[in-house]
């Protein structure tokens, strides 16, 4: 039986695919308008960010179709092409009806702007539109950042309109967040996501973001074009809310990772310093905390030097989450290779952990209690000496 999650996910796509354009020689009338919509978050991670497409409605013409630059299908490869960074989307075409149904399913809400453009703006950005959705041309690689749903309405604008000098505003903070920064106001209701994608995303993501890039976020987009000019004049001439937002609720659980990584750090420290007075090493502490981070650092591993995502590259998790972990597990008998490796390694967490606010990346706070750990536990491999090797 389907999960919710799961069917709204096929209905979206049906819904995103039962479409197909036939309107190729369209010619729009003076009644045409063109607008931006903009879909509220969901509550699943991968409606967390929102949603943009553009509406091409003419009375006229009976027309009133969605294009959407944010449909992708599950085929036979689609894990594997994401997991390799190699997703490609496509732009897809439903109409109009169908698209407010999918949304009010989901509980989201949509803002439409509707652009003040002449009629041969219109017809410069249908065409465009059209000629894009054709099977030759519709697909593209998705990047989380630069080419996503949002970014390449951005361009489309920009290119097509590029005769009557688009101009969109500076949407720079003072604070000059970078794409963690933005991301995190979103993942605040998913903690368990904002932390897998704290995890996964390295350097490139604490990039400062500059004005224009802000628009990878539908919210973003919807704000550079509310203030956007063409041809001097504001580019936006009417806005209105289609179906009104849900409100997202944060909620605090005990198995949210930061309470939880501390309370299985507080226990695994009282074990340790249990162990310590009773003069034992309890190897079995060390095989836990190895297997669990040298697997998180094997994944950090494969996304930065395997796959072919920019985003998961130099990627600072790696100083605590080290691959080789799950090697050297074999070692950890080895009292004298042991006590090296637990103090090479109780070295670099205690240099990370004292820099930690100042690191060029930012880490999620849940590995701080890990961090931690691993630090008390290389004191004590690096202080214990085995009963057989003691002075009698």
């Amino acid at each position: 039986m389907l999960k919710v999650k799961e069917y709204k996910m096929l209905v979206a796509i049906f819904l995103a695919l039962s479409f197909n354009p036939s309107f190729s020689q369209s010619k729009l009338s003076n009644k045409a308008e063109i607008s931006l919509l903009t879909c509220s978050p969901g509550e699943e991670l991968y409606s967390l960010f929102g949603h943009s497409a553009v509406r091409v409605s003419d009375p006229a013409q009976r027309l009133d179709v969605v294009f959407n630059y944010g449909t992708f299908s599950f085929d036979e490869d689609f894990y594997f092409n994401f997991t390799m960074g190699r997703l490609n989307y496509a732009l897809s075409v439903s109409e109009m009806p169908n698209f407010i149904r999918e949304y009010q399913y989901e509980g989201r809400g949509i803002e439409e702007q509707i652009l003040d453009l002449d009629s041969a703006q219109k017809q410069a950005v249908f065409n465009f539109l059209v000629w894009n959705a054709r099977p030759e041309n519709r697909e593209y690689l998705y990047d989380f950042f630069y080419d996503n749903c949002s970014s390449r309405i951005r361009d489309v604008l920009d290119s097509t309109l590029s005769s009557g000098n688009p101009s969109f505003p500076d949407l720079r903070r003072e604070s000059d967040p970078s794409f963690r920064n933005l991301i995190d106001e979103y993942l605040i209701y998913h903690p368990w996501g904002d932390f897998g994608i704290d995890l996964g995303l390295g350097l490139p993501c604490d990039k400062v973001v500059a004005s224009a890039e802000y628009m990878f976020l539908p919210d973003q987009l919807m704000l550079g074009f509310e203030g956007a000019t063409l041809d001097g004049h504001p580019l936006v001439k009417a806005e209105r809310t289609l179906l009104p937002a849900q409100v997202l609720n944060y909620a605090w659980s005990i198995f949210q990772p930061i309470p939880l990584f501390w309370i299985v750090a507080a226990v695994l420290l009282a074990f340790s310093f249990l162990g310590r007075r009773r003069q034992k090493l309890w190897r079995w502490i060390d095989v836990l905390y190895f297997i669990m981070t040298g697997a998180v650092g094997a994944l950090i591993f494969f996304l930065w030097f395997i796959s072919d995502h920019n985003a998961t590259d130099y990627n600072f998790n790696m100083l605590w989450a080290c691959p080789t972990h799950l090697l050297f597990i074999a070692f950890l008998w080895l009292d004298k290779v042991r006590r090296t490796y637990w103090l090479v390694y109780g070295s670099i967490l205690i240099l990370t952990l004292l820099t930690f606010p100042i690191l060029p990346q930012a880490m999620h706070l849940a590995v701080i209690p890990l961090i931690i750990l691993g630090i008390f536990r290389a004191f004590i491999n690096w202080r214990y000496v085995p009963a057989s090797q003691q002075p009698s």
